[in-house]
């Protein structure tokens, strides 16, 4: 049988992978061992030890201890419900997560953001689901001069992989971070709090009703409901959030 070129080409691609994937296997991110298949960067072992975080606050995500009545929101919300509607965080940030993360937001590994926003996408489609596709997706913005110390906005890497799933758009010149704020590293919550307070203005109109913001890790919840006050100031009516990793409530 004859092969047409573009058939031929084809199983010529076919073969060259098949090559290349036995002479230079894929190396898992967080082990280096071999991952079996090209559609992760993550081995399966690996996965399976990542903290899920299953038992939180339902509103706010924060991780809690075991003994905490599941389903309950946690006493922090009891006191003082946060601006956004609904949170929800894949992990809890400890063990590899905290490895990744940092090596993605310190020591330039951008690739790490396309594995960490698939295992978000798959890890909280059902969830997502239940609360409706956003009508948009918002990165926690850095002010311009981090920018561009860093390079790129890992929440911003996160978004557009989410997006990608989601077929929904990613919100960049809308919201801003207009003043440069210290890091939140190292502050406590009521630190955090003031530190941010103010810090994100409006660039323009946001037409959107439901905005799900996106981060790497959410600490103490100051910079996403700074951000949230922000949106639903200026008209969205549901704004949810959606990250990588939630910190432990501190002691």
């Amino acid at each position: 049988m004859e092969l047409t070129g573009k058939t031929a080409r084809y199983l010529l691609a076919t073969c060259a992978r098949s090559l290349f994937s036995g002479l230079f296997p894929a190396r898992c991110i967080a082990c280096h061992g071999k991952v079996d298949h090209r559609e992760s960067d993550i081995c399966s072992e690996c996965i399976g030890e990542m903290p899920l975080n299953k038992h939180c606050c339902p509103r706010c995500a924060v991780p809690l201890a075991k003994e905490h009545p599941n389903g309950v929101i946690c006493g922090r919300c009891i006191r003082q419900q946060p601006a956004f509607d609904y949170s929800y965080s894949l992990f809890r940030y400890e063990g590899i997560i905290v490895s990744l993360i940092h090596q993605l937001k310190f020591s330039q590994k951008i690739g790490h953001a396309r594995s960490l926003g698939a295992l978000l996408a798959e890890g909280s489609a059902e969830y997502v689901n239940k609360n409706g596709l956003p009508d948009g997706l918002l990165p926690v913005p850095l002010h311009r001069r981090r920018l561009r110390q860093r390079g790129f906005n890992q929440s911003s890497e996160l978004a557009r992989m989410l997006a990608s799933r989601w077929s929904c758009p990613v919100i960049f010149d809308e919201v801003e971070r207009g003043r440069k704020t210290e890091s939140q590293t190292g502050l406590s919550a009521k630190q955090r709090k003031k530190n941010i307070r103010g810090a994100f203005t409006l660039a323009s109109e946001v037409t959107f009703d439901h905005v799900l913001i996106i981060d790497d890790v959410v600490t103490t919840g100051s910079t996403v409901n700074e951000l949230a006050r922000l949106l639903k100031k200026a008209g969205v009516k549901r704004v949810g959030v959606l990250s990588v990793a939630r910190a432990p409530m501190k002691q």
